[in-house]
This record gives structure tokens, sequence and C-alpha cells, in this order.
């Protein structure tokens, strides 16, 4: 009987009290619901649930190495992302890309003047492929360029369930090679300091085989395009070629003076004739203050030529017939130390000529200015000073001084225009002292110039226009090289 009645419950053969008594049990199948969503990480399908970025290099082979850069899904600022669900069958769902709160917080000029600020804000929808997966779209979804910021990919089924990826770590990455001058024995044996300043902003430093090129004592106005011609040689040797545009040349020389041809100066109302003493004569600027004199050094060691141009005695109240040139072998630096090329002072023996009063006239070459580096406008080269007033610029000083020209090289320090970030609140630029646009951080923001002398021993950021004996960006500065665009890179040799 009981078997009977479980055959035929439900059916038209039940009495109406059957029927009121039923209890159905009904069987439901588990619905499809998101699995996951991950970073592809390699083009065997290769799954990662955090990576790092590599934003500002173009997503090819050639930057793939197998240890910084493991394969093509590191590259760029789009990374490539696969969602899959739990069973087969097209499913609907949505992806949103989620910053975290403390990535860099461009401002609306900066948005506006470069859209490679901005990252996907829009969510996306979606339908999976028949086996319940899909890889989105490489164009989809990207992110800022700012380094150290961090974004989080969420997918959302229409059942309301969400998954998340790791987070993607944005990193920047410059290649350096190193051109130095055969025999030059006093360039830099470690980059670490460098290295590491970079690192705090997600910038990795990737050191190449070091080149050599032709010596140049020093590199001026005048040699400058005989060593660019050196070290486009050298450099076409190098393993920088493969990796442009994204190579920078770090070179060193010995000084980098820069001359200031045929200085005059005219020392007035001496004796000269025999048995007067010699006369010296400091080598001052054209038109001193008597308070403040300005002394400049001459051009000595420095290159093959001489700091002598001439000399000659002019007698008071004489005519043109009276001038009497004096020769280089009467004329004598005196250096401030034995054996010293730094000389300001140059000592004349009269004793040789007619007896009268008048003036010395003086011409020399001397010493400008010296430079402790310098970044090549328009051209992937930075150059290191390795000598400055003939004494040797130790490694943690050139570490400083290549810091500060990569700087310059990435876009520090920026005016406000084009596509690079607002300018910082201590921004200055030649017309405040120094070639090029530089952080005055530790200063007065009132002054017409920052280029004294005590000016550097106040200052707090690397970027400072002169040496300063700081290595690190100031934090004025700190979060424009975080927001840099580097991903044009630099116009090779």
């Amino acid at each position: 009987m009981t078997k009977n009645k479980f055959k035929l419950a439900g059916s038209s053969h039940m009495t109406p009290i059957e029927n009121m008594n039923r209890k159905e049990i009904r069987i439901k199948s588990d619905a499809a619901r998101i699995k996951e969503i991950v970073f592809l990480n390699g083009q065997d399908g290769e799954k990662a649930n955090s990576v790092q970025q590599y934003v500002n290099l173009e997503r090819s082979k050639t930057f793939v190495d197998g240890s910084t850069i493991s394969n093509l899904d590191r590259l760029g600022n789009r990374p490539r992302l696969k969602v899959s669900f739990s069973k087969p069958g097209t499913h609907q769902f949505i992806v949103k890309c989620r910053p975290h709160a403390d990535n860099a917080d461009y401002s609306d000029g900066e948005l506006a003047r470069n859209p490679r600020f901005k990252y996907q804000k829009e969510q996306k929808s979606y339908t999976t492929e028949s086996d319940g997966s899909l890889i989105l779209p490489l164009d989809d979804f990207f992110t800022s360029l700012a380094g150290k910021d961090k974004y989080v990919f969420d997918a959302t089924d229409t059942g309301g369930q969400t998954v998340s990826t790791g987070n993607l770590e944005v990193h920047r990455l410059i290649y350096l090679v190193e051109i130095k001058m055969r025999s030059l024995k006093s360039c830099a044996n470690s980059l670490s300091i460098v290295e590491k300043e970079f690192a705090k902003h997600n910038i990795r430093l990737v050191n190449l085989p070091t080149v050599e090129t032709d010596y140049l004592s020093n590199i001026g106005h005048e040699e400058k395009q005989t060593f660019l011609k050196n070290l486009e040689k050298a450099y076409s040797t190098s393993k920088a070629k493969s990796v442009e545009p994204y190579s920078i040349a770090v070179t060193y020389t010995g000084h980098l003076a820069i001359k200031k041809s045929k200085h005059r100066i005219l020392q007035p109302s001496v004796k000269v004739g025999p048995g007067c003493p010699k006369e010296l004569v400091e080598i001052v600027g054209d038109t001193p203050s008597s308070d403040s004199p300005i002394y400049f050094y001459l051009w000595q060691n420095l290159d093959s030529e001489d700091w002598f141009v001439s000399a000659r005695f002019i007698k008071d109240s004489g005519t043109r017939a009276d001038i009497v040139n004096i020769p280089r072998n009467k004329c004598t630096a005196v250096s401030e130390k034995p054996n010293s090329p730094k000389a300001a002072k140059v000592s004349i023996d009269v004793s040789a000529l007619p007896a009268a009063t008048g003036t010395i006239e003086l011409i020399v070459h001397t010493v400008d200015y010296m430079r402790a580096g310098m970044a090549f406008s328009g051209v992937n080269v930075i150059c290191v000073g390795t000598q400055a007033w003939w004494e040797t610029i130790d490694e943690h000083e050139q570490n400083l001084t290549i810091i500060h020209e990569l700087g310059h090289k990435i876009g520090m320090v920026p005016d406000g225009t084009g596509k690079w970030p607002d300018k910082p609140p201590t921004w200055y630029d030649n017309a405040k002292g120094h070639v090029g646009n530089h952080c005055f951080n530790g200063l007065p923001p009132n002054l017409t110039r920052y280029d004294g002398d005590v000016d550097g021993r106040r200052t707090k950021c690397v970027m400072f226009g002169a040496s300063n004996g700081k290595t690190e960006f100031c934090t004025n500065c700190a979060p424009i090289v975080r927001k840099v665009d580097m991903s044009d890179g630099w116009e090779p040799l």
C-alpha cells in the first residue's frame, strides 16, 4: 500500500485529503558564482594575485630580461586581467578599478594637462565565454603613472558576490650606462646612493655594462661638441642602444670649468724700472667694489691653453710710443699653496722696464665658474665632474651630482606646464640664479636671487642649483618625483 501511494503521489489518482497533506522535495542545483579575478603573468596563462607594474616601459619583448621584467604582462600601465566563474557557461559581471587611499593626488590642472595621470575610474560590464571565464581586453583598464601607487581590481557577479585581485603596485625603470674616460681614475666606483634615493620613489635603475671614451681633461663650451661626438661613438657600442628610449648615459670627466676669456685687469700707480720690486697683481673682477672684490683663479692645468694672454706697461701721460710689452717669462702665477695650480695672483718682474710710473694692463684667461655636473638638453646624457677647483670630488659627492642631474632628466623641477606636474612652492628659475629650474627649499621665498655664497648651506633639497651636500629630494619635490611621466623616455645620442 505504501509503495503504491508514493508511486502515485501528486497524481490525479490521489484523494483531495492526500493532495493537501503532500510535502514536495525539490533538488536545487548550485548556481554559477564568480570565483576569481587575477592578473595574468605570462603567455602560458600563469596567474598572479599581486604584481609590480613597470608603467613607463613599452609592452615589448625588448625589456623582458627574466629577472626584473619576467614577462610582457609586467610592462605598461594596462594589466591583463582574467575572471573565472565556478561553472562553465556565459555569465555576466562587472569590473572596477579601485585605487588605494594613499595614492598620489593629481590636481585638476595636472589631469587636464596630461591624460596619462588618470586611471580608469568607470566600471565596465562583461559576459564570460562559454567555458565560464574571460580575459579582459587589454585596453579596458589602465593605471596612473605615479610610483608607489597601488590598485585593486574588483569583479562582481549578478548575484552581488565580489572577488578582488591583490595589489598592482606602480614602478618605473631607467637603464643607466656609465661611459668613463680612459685613464680617468677619479670616477665613482658605486652608484648605490643614487639607486637608493630613486628606489624610494619606485624608480629602479638598471646598470648596463660600462663602456669607455677618449680622455678630455675639461668640458667647457669649446669642448662640448667634441665630447658629444666621442660619447656617441662609445654609446653606439653599448647595450643602451637596445633599450632606447629608456636609457641614460652617465659620463665622467675631470673638470667642468667654464673659461672667462681675456680677462682684463688694470693696476695703476705702478713704479717700474731698475731696482723696482716685482708687482703683485690680484686677479679680480672687472669692476669690483672696494669692500668686496671678486677674485678669479687663473686658467691653469685645465686643458692645453695657457692662462697668459698679454701684459704691458702704459706710462702715465705717455703716448702710444711709450707702451711697453711685458713678455710671458716675466709673469709668474702665484699659487695659494706650493705646487698647486690654484692661483689668483700674478707676480710681474718690472725691473727690466725703463724707469717710470704708470699702469700695468694684464690680460689673462681665468675660471669663470665650475660645475659639479650637467644634464645635456635634448639628449640622454648627463656628465659628472670628478674634480673641482683642482681637487678630486669624492664618491659621495659624485652620487649627489648624479641624483641632481638625473632629477633634471626625469623632469625636475617642473614649471607646471605641458605634460609635467605642478611646480612646487619653492621653485625658481634662471632669473633668480643657476641654469635651469631648481628648488630653494630652506631659503626665504622672497629673495631676489638664490645663488649667494651662503645659500647652499641652508637649503634642504638635492635640486638646489648648486652642490649643497644633500642627496634627497625635499618634501616639496619628492611628491613630484613620484608623479612624473617618464613614458616618452629620452632622445638618444
